[in-house]
């Protein structure tokens, strides 16, 4: 290959991993990581045994009662628990939040849905995209800077996307996406 070539090839490659947010820059580790799908399987869920917090229901096809899938913490924490940590418009310095990625839980809830309407504890509800799901890492937080969410201090889940690592997520309609005190996710299209 042509000296010319091999470098228009690494030129794209570069600007390819910018994109995709993995920079090529083996000193400092990457600030964004591209996303792959969730490999997650459909999980065939017991009724849980706690009290629920997450109700999903809509267009998925795993169930645990009546056509709806409902969760408790202890069913939450089951899944790979991800850290995510950022600054947000309602906290004061860089916070770390811990909760498992929504994709995760789409995937093993078999949503087909291409829209999630979420609905929180004060009836504040809001249309989310799937595909932000599939975008970012956007996570199902229970986990406060080590400490369990609870209603007083915006939980017991509430959905984080990582804006500061991706800084084309700091806008109004990513934040107005970010409910907290969330209860419900009714999946559609």
């Amino acid at each position: 290959m042509s000296s010319s070539l091999l470098q228009k090839a690494s030129l794209f490659t570069a600007v390819l991993l910018m994109l995709l947010g993995c920079e090529d820059n083996s000193e400092q580790p990457p600030k964004r990581v591209q996303l792959t799908p969730s490999t997650v399987d459909k999980i065939d869920f017991e009724k849980p045994a706690k009290p629920v917090i997450l109700e999903v229901f809509g267009k998925i096809s795993q169930f645990n009662d009546q056509q709806k899938l409902y969760l408790d913490r202890d069913q939450l924490l089951a899944f790979k628990q991800v850290e995510v940590k950022t600054t947000t418009p309602w906290t004061n310095k860089e916070t770390h939040f811990k909760g498992p990625l929504l994709r995760d839980v789409l995937a093993a809830a078999g949503s087909s849905g291409k829209f999630i309407f979420a609905k929180a504890v004060n009836e504040y509800a809001v249309k989310i995209p799937t595909s932000d799901a599939q975008k970012y890492s956007v996570i199902l937080a229970i986990e406060q800077d080590g400490e369990a969410l609870s209603i007083r201090n915006k939980g017991p889940i509430w959905l984080i996307y990582p804006w500061s690592s991706v800084d084309d997520l700091n806008r109004d309609k990513f934040y107005s996406r970010s409910i907290w005190q969330l209860t419900s996710m009714r999946l559609h299209d």
